[in-house]
């Protein structure tokens, strides 16, 4: 049996969902002792539980020590067949976080997996569901996965009340994505939105963004404005290349103006694509194990390391037992598999 220990590096929730994942992949047994133990609120959330039962769900697979508070989890997985399932966080716990457990097991799988999940759409630690939609699903894509993405209602906190599906055909094996260059910028495209808010909130998100990415042709900004459970307000926006996209998101707060909102994502996305990076912070982490599985020659240029991508080459290391060259490249930080 595989031990991780749950406190390394940067300690939190990335070190289960990566475990769990390659776990239920690679068929191995895995224990995890100290989960998040320097945090304020150490061991299991309620997230993290709905994570590691729909990974076991999905491989038919055994666990124990699955509870909301639980530091220690034995996970014995089962066989990846396919199938309809549905997952209720119960809170306004992330649905992002819960899908990126779920998506490579689901890849690896026998046949379709269909996906239902309830929870937080647009909560805050967590990529919003439009960057999983508009960025993280593209750049899986370039390495062979195929998953379609419907937002059926949004959930903010504390709320929550969101649900989306997902649809992820078998991949049928992983293939190395080459991403030293950009290639040529195709387009920006954008999504601003709000749930029981007056419609200007995000036309004026909508403009503000707008304003500050003049500079750029093809810029487009669509507006989607709901009725529902929940009440917040956000914006994505995702520079498409012709090797690869970049995404920036912030979601709204009391006190902080939509033209704030707007301006500050537009701004944010700017600087990534000022680096000359093929991947952004947000992305880089969650591309490791997708590379790692697959054959060698995948790389990556990112604007540097973070804490959640240099722990997740950890976990990865001790599971798949597969190594990442980490170098500098032009005031870049090139990430490739060995």
């Amino acid at each position: 049996m595989i031990e991780i220990d749950g406190s390394h590096g940067e300690g939190g929730g990335q070190i289960l969902r990566t475990s769990i994942s390659l776990s239920a992949v690679v068929g191995e047994p895995i224990r995890i002792k100290k989960i998040r133990a320097g945090r304020a609120n150490p061991g299991l959330s309620p997230q993290h539980v709905t994570s590691i039962e729909a990974v076991a769900e999905i491989c038919g697979g055994d666990v124990e020590g699955v509870f909301a508070g639980s530091r220690e989890v034995v996970f014995k997985p089962g066989q990846l067949i396919g199938g309809d399932f549905e997952f209720d966080v119960g809170t306004a716990g992330s649905v992002s976080l819960v899908a990126q457990s779920c998506l490579l097991p689901s890849a690896m799988s026998k046949s379709i997996v269909r996906m239902r999940i309830k929870g937080g759409t647009d909560v805050r630690w967590s990529p919003p569901i439009d960057y999983m939609k508009s960025v993280h699903l593209p750049m899986l894509e370039r390495l062979g996965v195929s998953c379609d993405l419907e937002l059926v209602s949004r959930g903010f906190y504390p709320e929550g009340g969101g649900e989306v599906s997902f649809d992820t055909t078998p991949a049928g094996g992983l293939k190395p994505v080459g991403m030293r260059e950009r290639g040529r910028l195709v387009s920006i495209s954008g999504i601003a939105y709000s749930q029981n808010l007056p419609d200007h909130v995000t036309s004026r998100m909508k403009h503000s963004a707008l304003k500050s990415l003049l500079d750029f042709p093809e810029v487009g900004i669509d507006v989607d404005v709901r009725k529902g459970h929940s009440t917040g307000a956000g914006i994505l926006l995702a520079a498409e290349f012709e090797n690869t996209v970049l995404g920036e998101s912030v979601l709204g707060e009391k006190g902080v103006s939509s033209e704030t909102l707007g301006e500050t994502c537009a701004e944010n996305l700017k600087e990534t694509v000022k680096s000359n990076a093929t991947i952004d912070e947000r992305m880089l982490d969650q591309i490791l194990p997708y590379m790692a599985l697959a054959d060698k020659g995948s790389t990556v240029l990112a604007e540097g390391m973070t804490p959640h991508a240099e722990t997740n080459i950890w976990v990865i290391e001790q599971i798949l037992g597969k190594k990442f060259a980490v170098s500098k490249r032009g005031g870049l930080t090139e990430v490739s598999t060995v």
